[in-house]
């Protein structure tokens, strides 16, 4: 029978850290053979101290993982300190494929097509596919992000469609210092990665929202990169200011992690939520009066409306259950489930009265083991394209036949 353990630690000896984790996992399952290892600890602790200390418990095992902002369990959850958690699998009928490109940094296209060369050489079109790739790159000595876009477009030279896929763009805090990754038995960084389950398993995904429409429909009328210099004819970083107020004027930082603006990949004059992806402003270009996004999809000629940041919390954990339920009707077992979780829905950052996390591990009520993080930019499909999302949760539940 496949099964899953979960492992939570604060302590601040990263060594000591990753060992209490791994082994509150392991008391989870019978430890014979475990077949696959995730690991995710934030940028406070030594990356290779931490390591160790997991590897102290567990031995010679495949892992994957690295540098987050925070992490979740059923009953712990915590970010910007000294959280990590450890998730270990024991999958006795199913089979595990793992793959590496490592290069990311302003090499997302080739990363992308490389990566997926690989998997289309697998045959795996019915597999759950989990990705995770390096948000920082400082190749350059100061911070850049690791597009998405790029990076599928890449993937989408290799494969005719995608496959069941979902997963996060990484990092370890919100200052992006040097994200560290893990990935079979060693360190690396600035990678993509992958791994894909197939045989006694299912994946079930939902995307959970974080923002609403707040305007009319606008449009890029001229972009450069990941950077909207003119909105509507006008320069972006003036348009913000006019719709935002003149608050802002006297500290335009303000604009910065706070303007989102939201692309309706639905049917435009219908409003539903689950068909937007959300971009968010992380810079401001006061000399092109321009505003540089997350991602580099908004090009000229994209419509798109200004978004309002909140989330329904008690939603949250209805649509949870309604899944678990489905997936249950359906004669399946949780196995585990996974929460990408944006960084920036923390209460810390989102001006939320209550942390997200809660309602999650109120939902599952400990009937299966949750490993959560905090990230850069979630992974999902919406309208069957995969896409980085902003302000949002995807939530993932991996169920068994037994």
């Amino acid at each position: 029978m496949s099964k899953f353990g979960v492992g939570f630690s604060e302590l601040t000896d990263s060594r000591k850290a990753g060992a209490e984790a791994a082994l509150e996992a392991l008391d989870h399952c019978s430890g014979v053979h475990i077949h696959l290892c995730f690991l995710f600890c934030t940028s406070r602790h030594l990356a290779e101290e931490f390591f160790e200390g997991v590897k102290s418990i567990l031995g010679s095992v495949p892992y994957i993982g690295g540098f987050a902002n925070g992490v979740i369990t059923n009953n712990h959850f915590g970010y910007d300190g000294y959280q990590c958690a450890v998730g270990v699998l024991e999958a006795d009928d199913m089979t595990i494929h793992m793959y590496l490109q490592e290069g990311i940094a302003a090499n997302e296209y080739e990363t992308g097509k490389n990566l997926f060369h690989q998997v289309a050489r697998s045959d795996l079109n019915e597999a759950a596919f989990i990705l995770l790739f390096d948000a920082v790159n400082r190749e350059k000595g100061y911070f850049q992000m690791n597009f998405g876009t790029p990076l599928f477009e890449g993937a989408r030279s290799e494969i005719e469609k995608w496959p069941n896929i979902v997963g996060a763009r990484m990092m370890g805090d919100m200052k992006f210092k040097p994200t560290s990754q893990w990935f079979g038995d060693r360190m690396t960084h600035n990678a993509a990665m992958a791994v894909a389950f197939t045989g006694n398993v299912e994946m079930d995904t939902i995307v959970l929202q974080g923002c609403y429409p707040a305007s009319s429909y606008h449009t890029v009328t001229k972009a450069n990169g990941a950077a909207i210099l003119e909105i509507d004819g006008k320069p972006a970083l003036d348009f913000a200011i006019d719709f935002l107020g003149p608050a802002v004027q006297e500290d335009l930082q303000k604009i910065k992690f706070f303007v989102t603006l939201g692309k309706n990949l639905g049917d435009k004059w219908v409003l539903d939520n689950t068909q937007y992806v959300n971009r968010m402003c992380v810079g401001i270009d006061p000399k092109q009066k321009g505003l540089i996004m997350a991602e580099s999809d908004m090009t000229e000629g994209t419509e798109f409306q200004l978004m309002r940041r909140g989330f329904d919390l008690d939603k949250i954990e209805k649509e949870i259950r309604t899944l678990v339920r489905k997936v249950e009707d359906q004669g399946r077992r949780p196995l585990f489930s996974l929460y990408f979780n944006c960084a920036g829905r923390a209460t810390a950052y989102s001006q939320q009265n209550e942390e997200d996390a809660l309602y999650v591990q109120r939902a599952i009520n400990d009937r299966f083991p949750v490993l959560g993080f905090y990230e850069a930019g979630e992974l999902a499909k919406v309208a069957g394209d995969l896409q980085v999302l902003d302000w949002s949760g995807v939530f993932s539940l991996f169920s068994v036949k037994d």
